[in-house]
């Protein structure tokens, strides 16, 4: 079967012709390679309506079922009573009279088929559908009156909005954007997070704080593979911090790569001994065994923060081994690319040079919630919190639901 979408003019002359030598549907699918359906649809859309000449007083104008009911010599669709009288063979294939051996005797009102009528109306169409606004005024005032709120007050991407708001976007992704550029609603590109071109980023004058080389021991990015080749059903955490200003205050993510669920703990220090306390408070939050078993992959870049793995790895109560951690090689930071491009949805609220001083656990993890139920296009129009719902200790950690209209990515993110 030709897996063509469109047919193309000597598709429809030899329809034309097939139509008015009697063949079926199936018999000219196959001849042209098309499926029936399609043959049937392209009939249907471009038939030609023909009205009888009224040149003769044996052929009535009135083309009503009910004109022997109600009189009248000249009626037509404008009224409410009117229903036309549609030949029997018309409403099954071909729904056109090209081959009716009745049609120069029939009364009745006809249908035909002709190419190069049907391929002028299609190039129209087609060209119709690609320029222009192809929505009604009503239409626009609905659509700017819901989305706008959505992402002027409450910064919410172009992803997340179109999945839960698709009975009034009757169009394509790629088509609402195009309306965007063509400024067809209030808002513009410049309130979409992400039409924004960011400016390049400036040197880091700062010296970088070296890491002690022998916390990599076994535990490099090659040896990350081999243990996800031996045990491919591993639960896989990529770790990062996200700073605010220099020597101030630092947030601690950690994202679990199969549900894109992050969770984001503020840290008063970018050192080890913060990151510690913080895998200590989850360790007893969640139980060690939920530990061993969410956390049983970490994968993390070469911070200083980072150069004590036996303290995130180990239950001192025990002294089992209850995670495995392992680092990125050096400047190679899309081996961990999940957790990275979650961080966009911080920067929303948090634009890089923001200061996180000022901020307290409870608006972090207010902040982490709406990231979390954000729907996402990579999560087939879910949100990471709806594909999480299976683990149990999520109230643990501060998670919970929010309604996809309440979401708030913007800067005037509200404080607990």
């Amino acid at each position: 079967m030709n897996n063509g979408k469109h047919l193309t003019e000597e598709n429809r002359y030899d329809i034309e012709l097939y139509i008015n030598e009697g063949f079926s549907f199936t018999k000219i699918s196959k001849i042209i390679d098309k499926d029936r359906t399609t043959i049937a649809k392209e009939i249907k859309r471009y038939r030609i309506r023909k009205v009888p000449k009224n040149n003769s007083r044996s052929i009535p104008k009135n083309f009503c079922i009910y004109k022997f009911h109600c009189g009248k010599q000249n009626c037509d669709s404008s009224k409410y009573c009117y229903k036309e009288n549609i030949c029997p063979k018309l409403l099954k294939p071909p729904y056109v009279c090209n081959h009716c051996n009745h049609k120069k005797n029939c009364r009745a009102i006809k249908y035909y088929y002709y190419s190069n009528l049907a391929h002028k109306s299609y190039l129209q169409s087609l060209k119709d559908s690609r320029t222009g606004i192809n929505i009604t005024e009503d239409e626009i005032a609905l659509i700017d009156k819901q989305i706008s709120p959505l992402l002027l007050n409450q910064n919410q991407p172009i992803n997340h909005i179109y999945s839960y708001k698709k009975d009034i976007l009757p169009f394509s992704k790629t088509t609402f954007y195009s309306y965007i550029n063509k400024n067809v609603f209030t808002f513009r590109n410049i309130d979409l997070p992400r039409k924004v071109k960011l400016k390049p980023r400036k040197s880091n004058s700062v010296p970088i704080l070296k890491v002690d080389k022998l916390c990599r021991n076994n535990r490099t990015y090659e040896d990350y593979q081999k243990y996800i080749t031996m045990h491919p059903n591993s639960n896989i955490v990529q770790m990062d911090t996200v700073e605010g200003i220099k020597g101030g205050k630092v947030l601690l993510t950690l994202l679990f790569v199969k549900s894109n669920l992050m969770l984001i703990f503020l840290l008063n220090n970018k050192d080890t001994e913060c990151v510690f306390n913080c895998f200590e408070f989850i360790k007893h939050s969640i139980g060690i065994d939920n530990f061993s078993k969410y956390f049983e992959v970490i994968l993390t870049d070469n911070g200083s923060e980072f150069s004590n793995p036996t303290s995130i790895e180990i239950d001192f109560e025990t002294g089992e081994i209850v995670s495995n951690l392992f680092y990125c090689d050096p400047g190679k930071l899309w081996q961990k690319g999940n957790i990275e491009k979650n961080h966009e949805y911080i920067r929303y609220v948090l634009p890089k040079g923001s200061s996180f001083d000022n901020l307290t656990q409870d608006d972090v993890n207010l902040l982490m919630n709406h990231i979390n139920n954000t729907f996402r296009d990579s999560l087939d129009g879910k949100s990471p919190y709806d594909l999480s719902t299976h683990i149990d200790f999520l109230k643990n950690l501060n998670l919970y639901k929010i309604s996809p209209s309440q979401v708030n990515l913007s800067k005037n993110l509200p404080k607990k």
